[in-house]
């Protein structure tokens, strides 16, 4: 079964009700939803609910194909976890680390998280890379928090302040990051 204009559907990821107004050729839809709004989604976002009510779910078999991968295990290990966040830039001459707190990059459905859950999810990921990093012997560490109303930003200082009062922080480059993120230098005291 494939998705067709007039079609009503439910959102996986959201409490949402649509009818579909416009299949693209690349494997999305546009849905009017019962709020008023058209989003975009792919595909696989979507619960069709067929005439006798009952409910069809669809697969984008090329994007489901695309994500499983086998298992390799990493080339060194060393890294570890923080292998993945290291970087560097035209501006820099050493290796930083750079963690990326916004919630899609932390968990799958950030939208079903309370807002005590999301700053939980974001500040335990950030005492995480904040202890492997000093255990690693990693100099600096970029927090990427996005501007926002600042609860996250200003957690992070609340914590570093309690807990690793021995490191020094500031906002990060301004020309790299906007006002976005949070410098924290390791020094060992």
């Amino acid at each position: 079964m494939s998705l067709v204009l007039g079609n009503k559907v439910k959102f996986l990821n959201e409490n949402l009700e649509g009818i579909v107004k416009s299949v693209h050729q690349n494997g999305k839809v546009t849905v009017e939803a019962n709020n008023g709004f058209d989003y975009e989604l792919s595909v696989n976002e979507l619960i069709v609910i067929n005439q006798d009510n009952t409910h069809s779910y669809l697969l984008d078999e090329k994007q489901v194909k695309d994500k499983i991968k086998l298992f390799k295990p990493e080339k060194n290990v060393s890294e570890g976890f923080l292998g993945k966040y290291t970087t560097t830039t035209k501006y820099q001459f050493e290796k930083i680390i750079e963690i990326d707190l916004h919630l899609e990059e932390l968990v799958e459905f950030p939208m079903r998280l309370d807002d005590w859950q999301r700053l939980h999810t974001q500040m335990s990921h950030a005492k995480k890379c904040l202890n492997a990093a000093f255990n690693q012997k990693i100099r600096k560490l970029v927090f990427i928090h996005g501007v926002g109303n600042g609860v996250l930003k200003l957690e992070i200082a609340k914590k570093l302040k309690s807990t690793y009062a021995r490191f020094n922080y500031q906002d990060a480059s301004f020309q790299e990051y906007g006002y976005g993120a949070t410098m924290v230098i390791l020094r060992r005291k």
